[in-house]
């Protein structure tokens, strides 16, 4: 399995449960969508308004597990890192040839939302039914890989 395989997954699995830490150093978890995830890595949004938002802008520590049901194959994965916002335009580079993006923003400047990019990490992955274990790294870092365990 490679990056981009692991990626497409992540991206297939399109709603997680995302954790925070909050300024009180208790852990948060909400679901949220997967918006994209590539090689670049994962991306999500959130209102400003949101708790979500404000523990993410207060501390950049996340984690992320989803899982991915298809008949009798079982995927989940489980994903440690960082997250910083970046501008909604760049994803809409990310989001060029996906419908997803004008469905979300249904306001002219996207100011609704807030793109956040899961640039840095290190994930698990655990095929329930067959066995299968990787650990694999999360955005571009100096070593970008995908190993079976």
């Amino acid at each position: 399995m490679e990056i981009k395989d692991m990626m497409a997954l992540v991206e297939d699995m399109k709603v997680g449960v995302f954790a925070t830490v909050g300024r009180d150093g208790k852990p948060h978890a909400r679901h949220a969508h997967i918006t994209a995830a590539n090689e670049e890595g994962i991306f999500f949004m959130t209102s400003p308004k949101t708790h979500f938002y404000q523990q993410l802008m207060g501390d950049e520590r996340i984690a992320l597990t989803a899982m991915l049901e298809d008949g009798y194959l079982t995927q989940v994965i489980r994903i440690e890192g960082v997250a910083r916002p970046v501008e909604n335009k760049y994803l809409k580079s990310v989001f060029a040839d996906n419908p997803y993006y004008d469905y979300i923003y249904k306001d002219d400047d996207g100011s609704s939302m807030q793109v956040f990019h899961l640039y840095k990490g290190e994930g698990f992955y655990h095929s329930l039914t067959q066995g299968h274990k990787y650990i694999f790294s999360v955005g571009r870092q100096e070593k970008v890989y995908v190993k079976p365990i």
